[in-house]
């Protein structure tokens, strides 16, 4: 199949579809995600061809850096990385206190997220690890002021990548020797898990950590249990 990374893009879509649809109540935090993730599409030429080599629509990659399917993946990730924790563990969300300047807020962790991941690539870290190291970081720092997003967002870490790895498995299964044609050999993880190479399960886990925390704090939510039906 030429175009193997538009099939996980549009998988990457089902979760997020499907967690709208199901529950409204978390639409607000998937809006603002998927929004604050968008600029994360740009990224896409740190990633090729160092880390994979997909075929992008319309050659985009070579041409401007990223493609159609980086705005759909990030799209797709973002929405259900920041709510898996949410939908697994029947939570909804609450105002938590009042949110100072949200979208400066959002900014400034792009921007720094920008910038940690700059410092890791001149140290010599691989991209894939040194987004890794920078979701993770962030968040952490950021636990410090919000230390009640520190169990959900270890639970929303270990949930989306579990749903990261479902949707590699099936992207497996429609794109037979996908990942051994298109990913580039792994630099410190090597092995699989399912056949699925493990710094596809490590991203994922990264992504659903910072995902559940970053957000959360940018715009002033709290995870509440669900006192009723929520679809």
């Amino acid at each position: 199949m030429p175009y193997e990374f538009l099939v996980l893009s549009v998988l990457f879509l089902v979760p997020g579809s499907c967690f709208w649809f199901l529950r409204p109540d978390l639409r607000p935090l998937m809006k603002q995600t998927v929004g604050v993730s968008l600029p994360f599409a740009a990224t896409e030429r740190l990633f090729y061809p160092e880390y994979w080599t997909p075929r992008f629509l319309f050659g985009l990659a070579d041409r401007i850096g990223f493609g159609i399917e980086d705005v759909l993946f990030v799209a797709g990730l973002g929405a259900f990385s920041s709510t898996a924790y949410a939908v697994a563990f029947r939570r909804t969300l609450a105002p938590h206190g009042a949110s100072t300047k949200p979208w400066r807020r959002a900014v400034g962790a792009f921007a720094l997220a920008l910038s940690v991941t700059g410092v890791l690539l001149v140290a010599g870290v691989s991209i894939l690890y040194a987004a890794v190291a920078t979701m993770v970081s962030i968040s952490t720092a950021l636990l410090l002021t919000r230390r009640d997003l520190g169990v959900p967002g270890l639970l929303g870490a270990l949930v989306s990548a579990a749903i990261y790895l479902g949707l590699c498995l099936v992207f497996a299964a429609l794109v037979p020797g996908v990942f051994e044609r298109t990913w580039k050999p792994s630099l410190l993880l090597p092995g699989r898990l399912l056949g699925v190479p493990l710094d596809e399960v490590l991203y994922g886990l990264g992504a659903g950590f910072g995902a559940t925390v970053v957000p959360a704090w940018a715009f002033g939510w709290r995870f509440v249990p669900s006192q009723t039906r929520t679809t």
